[in-house]
């Protein structure tokens, strides 16, 4: 995203000419049209129109509209506030006559991709950000290979069955970005069994099934922050994660039996959700090494936990309401066990401007449940993570895990 931002950017700086296309280490044109003006055919990489356009200068684009007869050692085509709609077979292009491997539209106003838009290509992405795009038709990709397809930053509402899954598209999609819609249904194996890395962050879920991955065999990456989430349950099926991000949800309680079989597993990260249960990990059996786990900014007042439950692994904890003597109790336990804290946890807890816990009345720190006589409300606890929360300007450091960081 920050390389066509850069990209809009220049764009934008070369409009100051009168020339319709400029060569630049790219070449910028000014309106689809433009192409027919000029001989094209050692043309590598394309930029047309710019974000600042007129809704009435929107245009309907079908085969005709672009040379691509003439554009053969074409590689990269971005197309910035042009269309208002694609018609069927637009983009049908033979690999072995083209060279053509990404392929993107940003700011234009297509409303919907219809069927067989995009027809015998392969490309190593195709990008739809930004578009206004409310429906994704079945058979959008007919007989194509795209290794990368991101939607983001559109108007869907739900993904149906045989848009992304390889009836029409070859089982060859890695990567599905759906971020920033307004997604909250998605059928059941309307995802391609080819895929890798899936990102529906900020969107409207309330429920993920596990039919949902029924195709899916070799899903590494799952990230569904900023949803509204109640559960992980579906997890129990994706045995070869690395990654799952469900931050920023209103889960409240996580079961064992739905991550023990995660042996792959490498980021889990719970932050910014509701969890209160002190036992939420006394059953889990995380082996693995090195495993970064962050139940920041939850609701939990101490945690009961086993010797192994933590040993080696990164934990984010900080943001919870903790109870001050458990806490104690709970770091010494961290130390004696080997439990690694993260450096920007580290930074929260020891830096003496930010609270961090909380002086309760009474202190059972080996119970599993909140304990009702305390003289702290949860009215208190409430107040209190509004607080921690607005401290987190104060120091400057990454409050979420990585897979690459070690």
């Amino acid at each position: 995203m920050r390389h066509l931002i850069a990209l809009l950017l220049t764009v934008l700086l070369y409009n100051e000419s009168d020339a319709a296309c400029r060569h630049s280490y790219m070449t910028f044109c000014d309106d689809l049209s433009d192409l027919g003006n000029y001989n094209i055919e050692d043309w590598r990489e394309i930029v047309v129109g710019t974000e600042s356009y007129n809704a009435s200068q929107l245009k309907t684009i079908d085969h005709t509209s672009l040379p691509f007869y003439k554009m053969e050692r074409l590689v990269t085509l971005i197309i910035v506030g042009q269309i208002k709609e694609i018609k069927m077979f637009t983009f049908a292009l033979n690999h072995y006559y083209n060279r053509l491997n990404v392929l993107e539209f940003y700011a234009n106003d297509i409303k919907r991709i219809k069927f067989t838009t995009f027809d015998t290509m392969t490309l190593t992405k195709l990008g739809l950000v930004n578009n206004n795009i409310e429906n994704l038709s079945k058979g959008m990709f007919y007989n194509c290979h795209i290794t990368t397809i991101d939607v983001s930053h559109n108007k869907l509402e739900a993904i149906e069955v045989d848009v992304f899954t390889e009836t029409n598209l070859y089982n060859s999609t890695k990567e599905l970005i759906l971020r920033h819609n307004r997604i909250e249904l998605m059928e059941s194996g309307c995802l391609p069994s080819s895929l890798e890395i899936l990102n529906l962050d900020h969107n409207k879920m309330n429920v993920i099934n596990i039919e949902l991955f029924k195709n899916v065999c070799c899903l590494k990456e799952l990230t569904l922050s900023h949803n509204n989430l109640k559960n992980i349950a579906f997890a129990i099926v994706l045995n070869q994660l690395r990654w799952l991000d469900a931050s920023h949800n209103i889960v409240k309680v996580v079961y064992s039996q739905h991550l023990n079989n995660l042996t792959k597993l490498e980021v889990l990260d719970l932050g910014h959700n509701i969890i209160d249960s002190p036992v939420v990990f006394k059953r889990f059996n995380l082996t693995q090494r090195a495993l970064q786990i962050s139940l920041a900014f939850n609701k939990l007042t101490h945690l009961v936990i086993d010797e192994n439950n933590f040993r080696d692994h990164v934990v984010y904890l900080y943001g919870n309401p903790w109870n001050c003597k458990c806490w104690q109790m709970l770091e010494q336990f961290m130390i004696d066990n080997k439990v690694k804290r993260s450096a920007c946890d580290l930074k929260f807890f020891g830096n003496g401007e930010v609270p961090y816990c909380l002086e309760y009345g009474q202190s059972d720190c080996r119970s599993g449940s909140f304990d009702k006589n305390t003289n702290i409300t949860r009215h208190d606890i409430d107040t209190f993570t509004n607080v921690v929360k607005d401290t987190l300007n104060k120091i400057k450091c990454r409050h979420s895990p990585r897979l690459w960081q070690k």
